[in-house]
């Protein structure tokens, strides 16, 4: 190999700053093939096509036109002192993972010359340049630009030149796999126990922590977080529902006081109906228990007690201290020094004391009843009498009789 194709690479990959082995990471050229390129050992590289194939990817790389580089790696030259040159070295067979590379080559290269094509004429039909064409008859994996790429494609050359393809990616497929398989294997394998992993301290992590993960304790705390809600949501309605079902209707406060107090006699007035005009004379049952507060020194003291739903209206000295519907259970009391007016529209609704005395309901279910209380006396409404209309006679006409005279001549 001419030692000016190895002066021209070195110097231009210098004059970049790059090392061999930034240029086979991105090239995927081994480094000892790079070094041969650059000092022109011929006899370090596997084959004269994947020299050619190295050369030109390595000066693509450098920015360096590949073409001239080509002429000169395969032009003779003369040995020193007229000798003849040595009969040339064979090249080293491939490895057996390139094997597989090179098998598919021949493949491809033979069906097209078997068809007639050129390189040239593929490269217009199938937009993929003619040295990657070349590459790929030659088996050379590592002038494409990745085995991604190249294994599409080697999936475009077999369909354009109407072979079957998958037989083809499949055999590319277990070359890269075998060659990958090699490279597992050229590294040197630890005969050593594996060590076990300590914490940053040193100290060896616990068994427990083998099997716990940040993501698993924090999903636990969330399902038991979760759960924990759960009952204490349940409790709670079981709770509430239980104490609804529990608490009974509130009672009222004649109820609540009457087994609490001792009965009392207390004064009555005697037959309070006989001096009510209109009442029917049925007496309410006597109501017993019932706390009859005293409420000052006034002449008139009225407690009412509410039995029934009804409308009430309570006048005191003139002035209406209450007007509007009752409810059973409540209690009402009201002094006054002249009296106190009861107007009710549900006469059996209000059970009523007046000055101590129990009078009882005043009247019938939906009777309206008017009372007003006094010191002295409880006053009815007078009714009112409505004069009757006094009927005249009309005098029935009498007939009139009427003289008629005849005059006689």
């Amino acid at each position: 190999m001419s030692a000016y194709v190895g002066q021209q690479l070195r110097q231009a990959r210098q004059n970049k700053n790059l090392s061999l082995e930034q240029i086979s990471r991105v090239t995927y050229i081994r480094v000892g093939y790079l070094e041969a390129l650059e000092s022109g050992q011929l006899e370090r590289l596997p084959s004269l096509a994947q020299a050619r194939g190295f050369l030109r990817a390595y000066a693509q790389h450098l920015g360096l036109p590949p073409e001239p580089l080509l002429a000169a790696l395969t032009r003779e030259e003369p040995a020193p002192n007229g000798d003849p040159l040595p009969p040339p070295e064979p090249a080293p067979a491939p490895p057996a993972t390139e094997a597989v590379f090179v098998e598919i080559g021949q493949a491809l290269r033979q069906h097209r010359e078997l068809l007639g094509l050129k390189l040239e004429d593929i490269e217009q039909q199938t937009r993929i340049r003619s040295h990657y064409l070349k590459a790929l008859e030659e088996g050379n994996l590592n002038a494409l630009p990745s085995p991604v790429q190249g294994r599409g494609m080697l999936n475009n050359y077999a369909t354009f030149l109407g072979l079957d393809a998958e037989p083809l990616l499949l055999k590319f497929a277990d070359g890269l796999q075998a060659g990958l398989t090699a490279r597992r294997g050229a590294r040197a394998p630890q005969t050593g126990p594996r060590p076990e992993p300590t914490s940053p301290r040193g100290v060896p992590a616990p068994p427990l922590r083998r099997y716990l993960s940040n993501d698993l304790i924090f999903g636990g705390t969330l399902g038991l977080a979760l759960l924990f809600f759960v009952i204490w949501g349940a409790i709670r309605v079981s709770a509430l529902t239980t104490a609804e079902q529990a608490s009974p209707t509130a009672p009222s406060i004649v109820d609540v006081l009457a087994p609490e107090m001792t009965p009392s006699p207390t004064a009555t007035l005697g037959n309070p109906g006989a001096d009510l005009p209109g009442e029917t004379g049925e007496e309410a049952p006597p109501t017993a228990g019932i706390p009859i507060p005293i409420l000052n020194e006034d002449a008139v003291q009225l407690y009412i007690v509410v039995r029934q739903r009804a409308w009430m209206r309570i006048t005191v000295d003139g002035n209406i201290e209450f007007e509007g519907r009752v409810i059973p259970g409540n209690a009402y009391s009201y002094s006054a020094q002249e009296s106190i007016e009861l107007l009710t529209g549900n006469g059996a609704a209000l059970q009523v004391f007046y000055n101590q005395n129990d009078l009882g309901p005043l009247g019938l279910f939906g009777e309206v009843v008017q009372r007003t209380f006094t010191p002295n006396e409880i006053i009815l409404p007078t009714p009112t009498i409505t004069p009757t209309p006094t009927i005249t006679e009309t005098p029935a006409p009498s007939p009139t009789l009427e003289a008629t005279g005849t005059v006689t001549p």
